[in-house]
């Protein structure tokens, strides 16, 4: 049997997803009701109606017999996020945007990208907002992730699916049990984060919604301006912590919990890069925008801000970027592509393959100062690590990093070819590098005035990058096996 004749047997899952996903839109529709916006409930519906109609005809497919290949499910991951992040735009076409943009917003809103090209965002109702909002914050963890806390006798096969979320990492026997976990961990994040953000003088409405975008690592506001609508130095501040906390892997948050205590994690590598790596940013940018004739008070505000936001991937920004030369722009777009952790809300490559290359690194010096005959094994986390699983260890990473350098350069060489990406080469880079990092800060390349192809590509490199290229690999193989499969069957015949 072809492989395009076995999707059907993860039809029925993904039905199970769309419907859990079209009962999450009731939330802002509820909201809609709180505010008599009477008139936006019939936008808001359209996402419900589509997502609960999709997922009920795929639902009613014949059940699993029994588990379909790993590939398969894998596949379905990709999949899903395919569609939810297509059948999300809707309402934002009904409050005027074009197909292709709402597209692209919708994407760029699930997989915390957290790009906007929408150009009357203040003029929308609360509901479309808040649905807005609450994409960043269910996509920061996972759409998987959210459907098997909600519905973890669906049926789905949880382990392949989860774990091909970009960024999964299962702390516990269970991925039903570790999903379970993090979105406590999540609600308890989200809010202190309410609270911290309160403080700082915004409405409950405005906290809400800051609070759902910083925690998920998304970067959009409800405001056209963004964070800078505010122009809050408090709040600025208060959101550093918040945006690294949603970058950190929520395993030590569980460590915490368990031991009541955090003298562990106070020994937490990963913990030590985000916080070493934050500093460095932090530092360099002082260091070049001062230079550059930037105020003290001016330098610091935007230099702490924006480093927190883009070692988090969450990608809001306190400036416009006037004033600042080409390094610090290239500077930042090399760690844009790095993010935060893995089992965290960022998107990019994760800093678990930075701290494997540096181990990687270190296990090759210590081989070339030492006896040839000398057993030298590598350490990976304070732990060795002996034979051909330190190799493969590093050819993962490795290769994971390759896979986003070439996404990087092969688009880059495509959009050169056109003279809005091409008149300014340090910014498209570096929205570039934003993009397929699913960071969302910009340097104005991104915008309403894009090409629509360029949106179009840009949709699909937010898709692969958030599910780290693997799973989309995985199904544009299946699919391309699955013709050339039927093709010699017919031929047979």
């Amino acid at each position: 049997m072809g492989y395009l004749r076995e999707l059907p047997a993860i039809g029925r899952d993904i039905g199970s997803v769309l419907l859990l996903i079209g009962t999450a839109t009731l939330v802002p529709i509820i909201v809609g009701c709180f505010f008599q916006e009477w008139y936006a409930l019939p936008w808001m519906a359209s996402s419900t109606f589509a997502m609960l109609g999709l997922g009920g005809l795929l639902h009613m497919l014949p059940k699993n017999t029994k588990p379909p290949r790993a590939s398969l499910s894998i596949s379905a991951t990709a999949v899903i996020w395919a569609l939810v992040g297509f059948l999300g735009c809707f309402p934002f076409i009904f409050a005027g945007m074009p197909l292709i943009d709402a597209a692209f917003e919708s994407m760029s809103a699930w997989t915390g990208t957290g790009f906007s090209i929408a150009t009357n965002i203040e003029s929308w109702p609360k509901t479309i907002l808040l649905w807005r909002s609450l994409m960043q914050w269910i996509g920061g963890l996972g759409i998987v992730a959210f459907t098997l806390t909600v519905a973890s006798k669906s049926g789905l096969v949880t382990q392949n699916l989860y774990r091909s979320e970009g960024g999964s990492e299962s702390f516990m026997p269970s991925v039903i049990a570790t999903a379970f976990q993090m979105w406590k961990i999540y609600l308890i994040l989200t809010l202190i984060a309410i609270v911290a953000i309160l403080l700082t003088g915004l409405s409950l409405w405005d906290a809400v919604n800051v609070a759902f975008c910083a925690i998920a690592t998304g970067g959009m506001t409800i405001y056209a301006a963004g964070i800078t609508h505010f122009n809050n130095f408090a709040l600025e501040m208060v959101l550093i912590p918040i945006m690294l906390a949603g970058a950190l892997p929520f395993r030590l948050y569980y460590v915490v919990y368990v031991s009541r205590s955090f003298r562990e994690i106070l020994y937490d590598r990963i913990l030590h890069l985000m916080v070493g790596m934050y500093l460095f940013v932090a530092a360099v940018l002082i260091v070049e925008l001062f230079t550059a004739g930037m105020p003290l008070m001016d330098t610091l505000r935007e230099s702490l801000f924006m480093a927190g936001s883009v070692v988090s991937s969450t990608g809001f920004q306190n400036t416009t970027f006037a004033g600042w030369g080409l390094a610090p722009i290239l500077f930042l777009s090399i760690f844009l592509m790095i993010e935060g952790a893995q089992g965290s809300t960022s998107g990019g490559i994760k800093l678990n393959r930075l701290q494997v290359m540096l181990e990687a690194l270190g296990w090759w010096f210590r081989k070339t100062l030492q006896s040839p005959k000398a057993v030298v094994p590598m350490r990976h986390d304070g732990k060795p690590i002996y034979g051909k699983e330190g190799e493969t260890l590093i050819a993962k990473s490795l290769l994971m990093i390759l896979l986003f350098v070439l996404l990087m350069l092969g688009t880059l060489i495509v959009f050169l070819h056109d003279p809005y990406f091409s008149e300014n080469l340090a910014h498209t880079i570096y929205d570039l590098c934003s993009c397929i990092g699913n960071n969302g800060s910009s340097t104005g390349v991104v915008g309403p005035m894009m090409p629509d192809y360029a949106k179009v590509v840009m949709f699909f490199i937010m898709w692969i990058a958030r599910l780290e290229i693997i799973p989309v690999l995985i199904l544009i193989w299946g699919i391309l096996r699955g013709f050339d499969t039927q093709k010699k069957s017919e031929r047979r015949d």
